[in-house]
């Protein structure tokens, strides 16, 4: 699957514009706020129906306008025309082949797609949430069912919060309510934990073989996953919690205080890697990702690579190059604000790049960036 042709209208700092994309690889150089990444969070709604980095659609709207439009055609074995559009006030449409999605959740799944950002580094530094978003977004682009217990887990997640705050305001507990949501969350709970398990445990080991590839070191890599679940039944510790629940007015126990924990050579990565080996490690994440994905679905995902070699030697750089050419990658999109960086680094690959050029939300120049 790869993405043919895409036109954007009214979004983020783009006017009107219309690109065609090589079925490899495309490099979008330009200075900070040019719109390259703006560009690729485009792509990454046509894939998702959804931001990369924003959770309000309005955010996405360009300035003094009231709405945006996006266009992709991709192509495989089949044609696919995804349109999404937003009105500012209104309700945001996702649409395949013309046809409108009564939910956007239908969507995931058939274009699958990685990015990485320098952000992306929260997945590290920052708490649990960043890290189960990261598994919930690999898990939902193979598993459509994993989606749908997500989102009714969530939901009534919400309600059992709401529930718990009323009590402490009107000091009157409902407990057959409360148990009526503790079997709701047990019920979609235990899928997405035994989902979780399944395809984490299958990415493990290749985030060892891709932090192998991309560092040159020896150092011993490797993740866990921490649930509840793993000790205790889902509505035993929901019952358990329940007077704490009451007291704090919230959900204290549930696949919603999961996390996922990184290693090098057996030491927590967070408090112990150097900036070097983090990034190291969070190519590798990104990748495996990528490569479970691949397997699962049967197909490549598009790749999205957000200023990649910002604070990376050129020795990593050419690594990450020989690997996206020896492992099989489909189409890749690169950013950098350093063109020559990036020529540079393709003029010990072997494979060619289509270039484009972007200044002020407009492509200014496309051209044959050819290797070696």
């Amino acid at each position: 699957m790869y993405l043919h042709k895409i036109s954007l209208s009214n979004f983020k700092n783009y006017g009107d514009q219309t690109l065609e994309f090589s079925p490899h690889r495309n490099f979008l150089s330009g200075e900070n706020g040019s719109g390259k990444t703006n560009l690729l969070d485009a792509i990454h709604y046509l894939c998702l129906g959804k931001s990369y980095f924003h959770y309000s659609d309005l955010n996405c709207v360009k300035h003094n306008e009231n709405y945006f439009r996006i266009e992709g055609n991709f192509l495989n074995e089949e044609k696919y025309r995804v349109t999404c559009a937003y009105q500012a006030g209104g309700k945001k449409e996702l649409q395949k082949n013309g046809i409108t999605y009564s939910k956007i959740a239908d969507h995931v799944g058939l274009i699958p797609v990685v990015m990485i950002t320098p952000d992306d580094q929260l997945l590290i530094d920052e708490g649990s949430e960043e890290r189960r978003r990261f598994v919930d977004n690999a898990v939902s682009q193979i598993d459509h069912a994993y989606l749908e217990f997500l989102i009714d887990y969530n939901k009534v997640l919400a309600q059992r919060n709401a529930a718990l705050k009323r009590f402490a305001e009107k000091r009157f507990v409902d407990r057959s309510l409360i148990e009526s949501y503790d079997q709701q969350l047990a019920a979609s709970g235990m899928k997405i934990f035994e989902a979780r398990k399944k395809y984490f445990g299958k990415m493990i080991p290749v985030i060892s073989d891709f932090y192998t590839l991309l560092s040159d070191h020896a150092e011993e890599v490797t993740a866990s996953y921490e649930s509840v679940c793993h000790h205790e039944n889902l509505t035993d510790s929901l019952k358990r919690s329940f007077d704490k629940d009451c007291s704090t007015q919230r959900t204290n126990e549930g696949i919603h205080r999961d996390d996922f924990d990184f290693f090098l050579n057996r030491r927590s990565l967070k408090k112990f890697g150097s900036q070097g080996q983090k990034k190291s490690f969070l190519m590798a994440l990104k990748f495996a990702q990528y490569e479970l994905i691949r397997k699962e679905k049967n197909h490549r995902p598009i790749l999205l690579l957000d200023d990649l070699f910002d604070k990376l030697d050129e020795k990593r750089s050419q690594n990450i190059f020989r690997l996206m050419s020896e492992n099989g990658f489909g189409q890749v999109f690169i950013t950098d604000t350093h063109e020559e960086r990036v020529l540079n680094v393709l003029s010990q690959s072997e494979h060619s790049m289509t270039h484009y050029k972007i200044a002020n939300g407009k492509v200014v120049n496309t051209f044959e960036a050819t290797a070696k």
